[in-house]
This record gives C-alpha cells, structure tokens and sequence, in this order.
C-alpha cells in the first residue's frame, strides 16, 4: 500500500508539472518530497515493528531461577542447644493459629527414595511424616539435595503433628515443623545445611526427644526463604 502511494504521487507530480509556473513546480516538488518521506517513514517503522515482534514470538523463555541452590552461606559453626537467627521461634517462624489452619488445604505429602522417613521404619508410629505445610517443601527439597551432594542420607524423624508428643504451642500441629537427623554427617554439619537450605528457624537440639535438628518455617515463603530469616 505505501508503494502504491508513492506511485500516485509521481504520476500526479508528472502531469502537474505541465501547467503550472515555474515556481508553482518547486513549491509541487517541495511538497511531493514531503509526502514520499512520510510515506517511507511509515514503511520503516511498520518493518521496524514487524521485526520486533518476530523477535518476541521467537525469543526462548528467560532460563529459571534454580530453585535448588543455597540461599545462604553455611554458617562457621553450629554448637549444639543454640538456634539461627538469634530470636524465638515464634518470633521468626510465627506462633501457631489453628484457627486459621486446614489440614486440607495447608498440608502436601513429599515423598523422596533418598529420605529415610521414621513413619515409614517405625511400626508403631501412627503418624505419617511425608505430611507437612506447603509451605515447608522448598526448603527440604534444597536439603536433601544438599545432604545427598555429601553422599549422606537426610531422616526426618517428625514432621506433621496433630496431637500427641509436643506442646500445645508447637509448630508441628502445623505442620511447620520438622525434627532432622543424619548419621552420615554429624548433627552440627546437619544444621549448618539446614541453614543454607532456606529455613526460617534452625535449632540444634539435644534436650528434647534426643539430639536433632528441629526447623520451622513461616505460613508464606518468598523462593522458598521468608523475610524473617536474615
């Protein structure tokens, strides 16, 4: 279509020029030389745009954040019965709200070959520790890729609580907690993982239940680490 503009307006200038004065034909020349600039203009920005465009529809997706990378760099030491970060856990994690929770709608089931999952060992256990908060799941997929990197193996010794053992208060009846142990690795290099992997609270314990590393998270993650765990 532009071409065809442009070869209107030759043929129209050609005939023109005939009749008109001699400064009638510079001032037609003149305006027939504007009208096939705009004309060309608007050939170049419609190529312009077209190529662009191409060039969306065949750009690759950006590459994706990896997801299972540390977060945080390991920590120098990790002594037994301290925590990270140097607060509560209610403070970091956030107190539990039953009133707010669902079972249903808060908990998932992760399931790993490389785990060792105490519900699945322990016959007498009636609990299921594959249950846990969503909220939960970033964090322990970074950990068990980081454990077994260290040719290791990551128990979880409990995890999702409604009832039983813990307090009223805990982060188990949640599902926001879970108690961790590895005997490959030694409890302290365990937490010192635990850290890096992106859990808002590690503690490494050895008053209650024995000696293990209990984590918790917060109900909303951002990439698998909350705001709170700086």
């Amino acid at each position: 279509m532009p071409f065809a503009i442009m070869a209107g307006i030759m043929k129209f200038l050609k005939k023109a020029m005939d009749s008109f004065t001699r400064e009638a034909q510079w001032i037609l020349i003149g305006l027939a030389s504007a009208a096939v600039i705009c004309v060309l203009g608007v050939i170049l920005t419609t190529c312009s745009r077209d190529r662009h465009v191409e060039e969306d529809e065949t750009a690759p997706p950006p590459p994706e954040e990896d997801l299972l990378a540390p977060v945080r760099p390991e920590p120098d030491q990790f002594r037994v019965n301290t925590y990270m970060p140097n607060r509560r856990e209610g403070e970091t994690s956030g107190s539990i709200e039953l009133g707010t929770f669902s079972p249903g709608r808060d908990l998932v089931y992760v399931d790993d070959e490389r785990v060792w999952w105490e519900s699945d060992n322990d016959k007498g256990d009636t609990e299921d520790d594959h249950s846990m908060h969503q909220a939960m799941v970033l964090p322990l997929r970074r950990l068990i890729e980081m454990v077994a990197g260290n040719s290791a193996t990551l128990k979880v010794q409990d995890a999702y609580r409604p009832s039983g053992v813990h307090s009223r208060r805990s982060l188990h009846l949640e599902g926001r907690a879970l108690d961790l142990t590895c005997d490959d690795l030694g409890l302290e290099k365990l937490a010192k993982l635990c850290w890096a992997a992106g859990f808002d609270w590690v503690y490494y314990e050895s008053k209650a239940g024995g000696p293990h590393v209990h984590v918790s998270v917060q109900r909303t993650q951002k990439n698998g680490s909350s705001v709170a765990a700086k």
